[in-house]
C-alpha cells in the first residue's frame, strides 16, 4: 500500500484520524522494490538531496518514506542530525531478515525524529518484522494536543509479529491528558479496525530511555478486540489478546500520567524497569505500573518511585478484568499514593491475583488500596511494607463493603517513627494469617500473628526495614536459602545503612522444593 493509500485508510480508521497529516512532506510511492539486504542512508542536515547511499545520503523523511522496504533492509539516519516530521516507512521484513530502522556515522549525539507536533514522531502501520533502535525520538510543539513518539499500529492485519525497540531516548512527547485509543503515549502498540481479528504476537520493549512524556509513557496493546464479560458487560466477547510481550530494562523519568500498562495481553513479562516520577501533570487518576484486561502477565524485579497525588499514585495496580496477575520481587519507595491498589470498578472482576516478595519502604496515604468493586480473589505474601519517620498510611484501605476475598498473608508491616500507620477495614473479606506486625494503631482484629519476633531492625539499623524481601529483589535471587546464614547480611548497598537480614527471618524466604 502506497504512503497516499495509507494516509487515505488511516483517516477512516479509530486511532488517529488526524495521522495522515504526518506525512506530509512524503513523495509519492516509489515503483521499485529493491532487493533484500539494501541499506539506505538519511542525514537531514545535508544541503542537497542524494540517491540514499551513504556517500550522497536522502536529506528528508519525505524521501525515506516513499520508499518500499523489504526483508533485510537498513533504514539508517545520520548521528547528529535532527529529521522534522514523522517516519512512516513502508514495508515489512521477516523472521530470519527484519526490516532494521537505526542509525549510523560517529558523530556524537543520536539520530532524531521530531514529530514536531505532528500525531506520531514515528509511525509503524501494518507492518511487522521490523528493529527499530538508537534514535531519539521527541514531539515537543503544539503542546496538550493528543500525540505520541512512537505508535506500532495494525489495523484488520491479522497477527503481526516480530517487533523490538531497543535504545531509544524518546523525550517530550506532550500530549494532551488523555489516554486510552485516542490519547497520548511515549510508546504505543495499537490494534482498530473490526472487520479482521488482529494482535501482536511477539513484542520486545528494551533498554529504551524516556523521559518528560504526556500522558502515558509505555502502552501495550490498546486493541479493538477487547470484549469480554471479565472486564464489564457486553454484548458481543471479541477477545484477542496479543501475545509473547516483553517490556524490560527500560527507564521512564517524569511521565505526566501512568508509567507503564499492559492491555488486552496474555503472559505478558514486564521486568527490571525503573518508573522515576509519574502522575506529575495529569488531573486524571494514573499508576506506575499495571494491567487490564489482561491473562497472566507477571511483573517482577521493577523499581517504582515518585509517584504524585492521591489520584492513585501508588507504584502498582492490579485493574479491572485481570485475570492470574503476578507482581512479584518489585521495589516501591516514595510514592504519595501508596504501594498498590487494587481496582475493579465496574461488573468487572479480579482473579487469582498474586502480590508476593515485594518491597515497599515509605510509601504514603495507603499501602494497599481497594477500589468500589468486588475482588473475586486475590493474595498478598511475603511482603514488606515499612513505613519510616514522618510518614503516615493505611495499610490496607476499603471504601466499601463490596465483596472481596483477599488472603494477606506471611507480610511484615514495620512503622517506625512520627506519623500513623493503621487499617480501614470494610467488607469482611481480608484474611489476615502469620504477618509481622508492628508499630499500628490498630492491628486487625481477626489476624493471626506469625511465630517469634526474629523481624526486628538490627541494632543501629538507620534506614529500611531489614527484610528479606529487600535482599530477594536486591540480589535478583528469589529462590536462594538463607536458612544456614550465619550471621546478618549487609542490605546497605541497597537499601541505606544499617538494612541486614538475618537468620532468624529465613522462614520468611520461598525454597526450592
Amino acid at each position: 500500500m502506497s504512503v497516499k493509500h495509507r494516509r487515505a485508510a488511516a483517516a477512516a480508521i479509530a486511532v488517529g484520524t488526524g495521522l495522515a497529516m504526518c506525512l506530509g512532506l512524503a513523495a509519492p510511492a516509489s515503483a521499485n522494490t529493491p532487493a533484500s539486504g539494501h541499506k539506505h542512508y538519511v542525514d537531514c542536515a545535508a544541503v542537497h538531496s542524494g540517491d540514499g547511499s551513504q556517500g550522497s545520503p536522502w536529506n528528508s523523511l519525505g524521501q525515506a518514506n516513499s520508499q518500499k522496504y523489504g526483508p533485510g533492509d537498513q533504514l539508517l539516519f545520520k548521528r547528529g542530525a535532527t529529521c522534522v516530521g514523522t517516519l512512516a516507512p513502508t514495508g515489512s521484513g521477516s523472521a530470519a531478515q527484519p526490516f532494521v530502522i537505526s542509525d549510523y556515522g560517529h558523530q556524537g549525539g543520536r539520530a532524531v525524529i521530531d514529530g514536531a507536533g505532528a500525531p506520531s514522531a514515528v509511525w509503524l502501520y501494518n507492518e511487522q518484522h521490523i528493529k527499530l533502535k538508537n534514535l531519539g525520538i521527541t514531539n515537543a510543539a503544539n503542546p496538550a494536543t493528543q500525540r505520541r513518539g512512537v505508535l506500532v499500529q495494525l489495523n484488520d492485519f491479522g497477527t503481526g509479529s516480530g517487533y523490538a525497540l531497543q535504545n531509544l531516548y524518546v523525550h517530550d512527547v506532550l500530549g494532551g491528558d488523555l489516554k486510552g485509543p485516542n490519547g497520548s503515549q511515549g510508546i504505543a502498540f495499537t490494534v482498530t479496525g473490526s472487520s479482521v481479528p488482529t494482535k501482536f504476537d511477539g513484542v520486545k520493549i528494551l533498554g529504551n530511555t524516556l523521559d518528560h512524556i504526556d500522558r502515558q509513557g509505555i502502552v501495550a496493546t490498546l486493541s479493538t478486540w477487547s470484549s469480554r464479560p471479565e472486564v464489564g458487560p457486553t454484548k458481543d466477547t471479541n477477545w484477542l489478546p496479543s501475545t509473547h510481550i516483553v517490556v524490560e530494562d527500560n527507564a521512564l523519568t517524569d511521565i505526566g500520567g501512568d508509567g507503564i500498562v499492559m492491555n488486552t495481553t496474555d503472559a505478558a513479562a514486564v521486568e527490571r524497569n525503573t518508573v522515576a516520577g509519574f502522575n506529575k501533570r495529569s488531573a486524571g487518576y494514573n499508576a506506575g505500573i499495571w494491567d487490564f484486561n489482561t491473562n497472566n502477565s507477571l511483573f517482577e524485579y521493577n523499581d517504582v518511585s515518585g509517584g504524585e497525588t492521591h489520584r492513585d499514585g501508588m507504584a502498582y495496580d492490579v485493574d479491572q478484568g485481570n485475570i492470574g496477575t503476578t507482581f512479584q520481587y518489585n521495589y516501591s519507595h516514595d510514592n504519595a499514593g501508596g504501594f498498590f491498589l487494587l481496582c475493579n470498578n465496574g461488573p468487572g472482576i479480579i482473579r487469582d491475583a498474586v502480590v508476593r516478595y515485594n518491597f515497599s519502604q515509605n510509601d504514603s496515604f495507603r499501602g494497599v488500596e481497594n477500589c468500589a468493586g468486588a475482588v473475586e480473589s486475590a493474595q498478598f505474601s511475603n511482603n514488606t511494607i515499612y513505613v519510616g519517620d514522618g510518614v503516615g498510611q493505611t495499610v490496607v484501605n476499603e471504601n466499601t463493603t463490596s465483596l472481596r476475598n483477599v488472603q494477606f498473608d506471611r507480610n511484615i508491616v514495620y512503622k517506625t517513627g512520627s506519623g500513623v500507620a493503621n487499617f480501614n477495614l470494610k467488607s469482611g473479606g481480608y484474611t489476615f494469617n502469620d504477618n509481622i506486625l508492628t508499630g499500628l494503631l490498630n492491628p486487625p482484629a481477626n489476624h493471626v500473628q506469625a511465630p517469634g519476633n526474629g523481624m526486628q531492625p538490627q541494632s543501629g539499623a538507620t534506614a529500611g526495614f531489614p527484610a528479606v524481601t529487600a535482599f530477594a529483589y536486591a540480589t535478583r535471587g528469589p529462590n536462594a536459602n538463607f536458612a544456614s546464614l550465619a550471621g546478618p547480611v549487609n542490605l546497605s548497598r541497597y537499601f541505606g545503612a544499617g538494612s541486614y537480614v538475618t537468620a532468624a527471618q529465613s522462614w520468611y524466604m520461598p525454597r526450592h522444593g
